[in-house]
C-alpha cells in the first residue's frame, strides 16, 4: 500500500504499524514485548487525528505528519516530565530527545516523583532501582505474555505511585522469576540492571 508521511510518498507491507514506516520517537514500544500505546511519546498526526505511530495500522492513502509544531510541543512537555519525576540518567536516548526538543525541566518548579525510592537488592543478579523507572511496562509484558509468561513481574499504584513490582510484594527470589534477564534486557532506562555493573 501506498501513504504519505511528512508530504513523501512511501511503501507500506499490510498490516504495518505506523512506526514501522515513520521515524518517530519512542519509549514503551518493544518489539518483543508486546507493549504499545502507554507512553505516547510516539503520537503522530493521521488524517486530523492524533495516533500512537506504535499501535496504529497504516492504511491506503494515509496522511501522517510527525514533527508538527503541536506534536514537538507535546514531546518537550511529556520529557519535561519524565525527567523531573524520574531520574534519567542511566537513559541516554531519553537524554538525546531531551535535547533534540529543547526540553527544560527546570520550568516546572519542584515535583514530587519517583527519585526518591530506594533502590531494591533482593537477589544476587540484578537491582531494582525504581527511581529510574518511567512506567513504560516493558519489563511487566517481557516477563509475562510478551516473552516468559511467568509473571513474576506485575503493577501496582496508580499515576506517579505506580510501578513495577511483585506479587505482593514478595522478595525475586520467592517469586516464579528464573532470572532469566529479560526484564532488564528491555529496560531503557538502567531501572534494572545487573548487580554486576554496580560499583559499591
Amino acid at each position: 500500500m501506498r501513504l504519505k508521511v511528512d508530504g513523501k510518498e512511501v511503501e507500506a507491507r499490510e498490516g504495518a504499524l505506523l512506526l514501522e514506516v515513520a521515524e518517530v520517537p519512542t519509549l514503551c514500544h518493544h518489539p518483543h514485548t508486546e507493549t504499545q500505546g502507554l507512553c505516547r511519546l510516539c503520537l503522530v498526526e493521521a488524517d486530523g487525528r492524533l495516533l500512537p505511530a506504535c499501535a496504529t495500522r497504516a492504511q491506503e492513502g494515509m496522511e501522517v505528519r510527525t514533527e508538527t509544531e503541536e506534536l514537538r510541543t507535546y514531546r518537550k512537555t511529556l520529557l519535561e516530565w519524565l525527567a523531573l519525576t524520574t531520574d534519567l540518567s542511566l537513559a541516554p536516548d531519553l537524554q538525546a530527545l531531551l535535547a533534540r526538543y529543547g526540553a527544560d525541566p527546570g520550568r516546572w518548579g519542584e515535583v514530587a516523583g519517583r527519585k526518591e525510592r530506594e533502590a531494591l537488592r533482593d537477589n544476587p543478579f540484578f537491582l531494582r532501582d525504581y527511581a529510574r523507572c518511567v512506567n513504560c511496562r516493558r519489563c511487566v509484558d517481557a516477563c509475562g505474555d510478551g516473552i516468559m509468561g511467568v509473571y513474576a513481574l506485575t503493577w501496582e499504584g496508580r499515576g506517579l505511585l505506580a510501578h513495577p513490582t511483585t506479587p505482593l510484594g514478595r522478595p525475586l527470589p520467592e517469586t516464579p522469576c528464573v532470572f532469566c534477564g529479560n526484564c532488564v534486557q528491555v529496560c531503557p532506562t538502567g531501572a534494572l540492571r545487573p548487580l554486576a555493573l554496580e560499583v559499591e
